[in-house]
């Protein structure tokens, strides 16, 4: 191997290793946990005391909490073993993204800039204090377009093997790997480097791999006792009411929606529009969320470098970077027609992909600036971009959230052993260990909550203005003594309140 590929492979490995350095700072320093955070702990603790079965009846997608559980025998505490799995999934992602780069440009420069870019990516690192699912999909999806795009170029089958492994694995963290195992292949179809027959051979050939391997995989799934129609038709389930409350919408419903839209008086002539009316809106609500995710530097990176025609790469890596990206749009958008709202951390995966051109944009900037002899400027013009992002990625004006442990310590410093303790915020919920099913715990609490508590109960009651309503109703704040509140009386974050005798 010469010196010039070993350089190249420094960089991916470098990379990997800062990434993990960065990764660990996360489980040194940990973030109050997020809310889904705690159905995943959750689910580890019933497969470590009760096995699978009862993880996969907990949460249908319980693979991510039982590689919790697993690494938690490590001993490392259930959140730390989280951590230390997406640390790894996150090592994974860097070194997929930097080796499709590199097929798309191999230069020394272009691979500094992208391990630059994607170990500097904020809207990425905003992810690495969540305990969440998505970062092994992310990764395995990288790692399996890496795979394919070397499919694409030597048709050696490892790599479909190993393509079909890493979206069939991705298909226990996020369901919709599915669709880019079944639709992906037919990449192969356009690539332009073979002759029409060639390219039905090789796609048949990957096709049949991954029907094998899915086959294979129910079958393992039917040993272990575990169903996969049955996790597909919990995964239906749960959006069956949704999909027929958006494509079945009564007369009434539609009257009120009219109304909404339009006015009471236009909605007479306009209310056959609605469906129209609403997809379109979706649709700027989805452009809106996309530039949010990939970030304002990316994206107008990402226009310069297309009016300036600086994004080229060959047709066998661009037409499966294609397919990904319409997959991953049509289901973005699905999701957002029928739940109404998009995270976006859904739109990651699309924003990873966008992302693999920003490193040749910028080599062709530079580039362009040391042929005008400005190549101090861009220097300079770069350092700050960077600059800009290391910033963003690693500084926080957030408000502290002490006061949650706080208000831990406070209520764990109670002395009452037969006091229930009724909260509205996981974190509380679960550190303080007086309550079971902290995973199910809601954002609002309701009247029958309080008036139904036993006297002396606590209320750990974080103060959304909901709730703030709630216990200054008047019947409501007769049943409540008020005990302390955090950080502060000016600033109640979190009240305390405890259940009177009334």
């Amino acid at each position: 191997m010469t010196t010039y590929a070993n350089k190249l492979i420094d960089i991916r490995i470098s990379a990997v290793v800062v990434s993990l350095l960065i990764s660990l700072i996360t489980i040194l320093f940990p973030d109050t946990p997020n809310d889904d955070a705690y159905v995943y702990i959750k689910t580890a603790e019933i497969f470590l005391a009760e096995g699978a079965l009862a993880a996969f009846q907990n949460y249908a997608w319980a693979s991510y909490s039982i590689l919790i559980a697993f690494f938690s025998q490590l001993g490392f505490s259930l959140f730390t073993a989280a951590f230390v799995i997406n640390a790894l999934f996150y090592a994974l992602l860097v070194h997929s993204f930097l080796s499709i780069v590199k097929l798309i440009d191999d230069s020394r420069q272009v691979m500094l800039l992208a391990a630059l870019c994607i170990l500097l990516y904020p809207q990425l690192n905003e992810y690495r204090y969540l305990v969440i699912r998505d970062v092994g999909f992310w990764a395995l999806s990288l790692f399996s377009l890496w795979q394919l795009l070397l499919y694409n170029m030597n048709r050696a089958i490892v790599h479909a093997i190993t393509f079909s492994l890493a979206l069939m694995i991705a298909a226990t963290f996020r369901a919709e790997a599915i669709a880019y195992l079944i639709v992906v292949p037919f990449a192969v179809l356009f690539e332009g480097s073979f002759k029409k027959q060639s390219r039905q051979k090789d796609f048949l050939r990957l096709a049949g791999i991954v029907l094998t391997l899915l086959v294979l995989a129910v079958f393992l799934l039917t040993l272990t006792g575990t169903s996969s129609s049955g996790l597909v038709t919990d995964f239906l389930f749960r959006y069956e009411p949704l999909v027929n409350s958006t494509f079945t919408t009564s007369a009434a419903e539609s009257a009120i929606l009219g109304t909404a839209l339009f006015g009471e008086h236009a909605t007479n002539y306009s209310r056959e529009y609605i469906v129209l009316f609403l997809a379109m809106g979706f649709v700027a609500v989805l452009a809106a969320n996309l530039f949010n995710a990939i970030g304002g530097p990316f994206f107008w990176l990402f226009l310069y470098g297309s009016f300036k025609k600086y994004i080229q790469a060959e047709r066998r890596l661009v037409v499966p970077v294609i397919f990904y990206l319409a997959v991953n749009a049509i289901i973005l958008f699905g999701f957002l027609y029928v739940m109404r709202y998009l995270s976006s951390r859904y739109a990651m995966l699309f924003c990873l992909l966008v992302a693999l051109v920003i490193p040749v944009v910028l080599s062709r900037i530079i580039d362009s600036l040391r042929e005008r002899n400005w190549g101090t400027i861009g220097m300079r013009v770069v350092i700050l971009f960077f600059g800009y992002l290391g910033f963003d990625s690693f500084i926080s004006f957030g408000d502290s959230k002490s006061f949650v442990f706080d208000s831990v310590d406070w209520v764990n410093q109670q002395s009452e052993t037969n006091v229930d303790l009724i909260t509205n915020n996981h974190a509380i919920a679960y550190f303080t260990g007086k309550v079971d099913n902290y995973d199910k715990t809601q954002r609002f609490l309701t009247e029958d909550q309080i008036i139904n508590a036993q006297p002396n109960d606590l209320f750990a009651i974080e103060m959304y203005y909901e709730m703030r309503l709630l216990v200054t109703g008047g019947q409501i704040s007769n049943l409540l003594e008020f005990q302390t509140a955090f950080p502060s009386m000016k600033d109640q974050r979190v009240t305390i309140y405890r259940r009177t005798n009334r």
